[in-house]
């Protein structure tokens, strides 16, 4: 079908055109695969939540789990939001419950935010707690993080293992024309080029994605019920419920 080994990116292009020539299910694939974006399980059906600029301009797209590949479909999207929810034929096997109370803006939180593809190979991810501390302010959810391109549509995980919010950009404080914050989408495509290592990142709060799923009519969890143990880990639980996202 296709060469089992390749160079990460130079796969892609191939895995696109082996796609194409099959009919419309999943088949597999390494677990190596560089992904564009990432995507969260929302629900039993297979619904991803993800970010929209990653998604926005492909002609196709591809949602990639425990080294399988399925076609993905918008079922709804805001530009205004940067979100959007994918519909695909996967099962997950845990999908997230969102945190029913929005994280106090007036407090620093420890909470853990990654890539699906860096989570693949993430060491010591069993007993990783956070990578990331939310920042105090009146803009939105902010965080200081190192996460890399491929980020976008991540989600926030906090201790109790409560989805917090979703990554969209790296923000680049006074860069803009008046002083103001500028942004840079963390996809894979958007963000070449972009400087790594541990700056300001933005990500949609979980009241504007419960609202957004709502008015889209997308099933979801809620709670404030602590679904982890006090011995379980937060970056654990990120990579069952992550979602690879390639744009074709």
């Amino acid at each position: 079908m296709m060469r089992s080994v390749c160079m990460a990116l130079l796969c892609i292009p191939l895995l696109a055109h082996a796609l194409t020539e099959l009919p419309p299910t999943s088949i597999p694939v390494g677990n190596n695969l560089e992904t564009h974006a990432s995507g969260v399980f929302l629900n039993a059906a297979g619904d991803v939540l993800t970010a929209h600029h990653a998604v926005t301009a492909c002609g196709t797209i591809y949602a990639v789990k425990d080294g399988r590949v399925v076609q993905a479909q918008v079922a709804i999207s805001s530009a205004e939001l940067d979100l959007a929810v994918l519909r695909t034929s996967l099962k997950p096997y845990l999908s997230a419950t969102l945190a029913q109370t929005e994280a106090r803006s007036g407090s620093s939180l420890g909470v853990f935010a990654e890539a699906y593809s860096v989570l693949q190979r993430l060491p010591g991810r069993a007993t990783l707690v956070s990578n990331a501390i939310t920042v105090p302010g009146d803009d939105g959810m902010q965080m200081i993080s190192g996460v890399k391109p491929g980020a976008s549509g991540s989600a926030v995980i906090g201790n109790a293992g409560l989805v917090l919010g979703v990554v969209v950009s790296r923000v680049a404080a006074g860069s803009g024309a008046h002083g103001e914050a500028s942004s840079t989408m963390l996809s894979r495509a958007a963000a070449a080029g972009v400087a790594t290592g541990a700056s300001k990142v933005r990500a949609v709060g979980v009241t504007q994605i419960k609202q957004f799923l709502r008015e889209g009519g997308i099933a979801y969890t809620e709670s404030d019920a602590a679904q982890l143990g006090a011995t379980q880990s937060p970056a654990a639980r990120a990579a069952t419920l992550a979602v690879g996202i390639i744009c074709g």
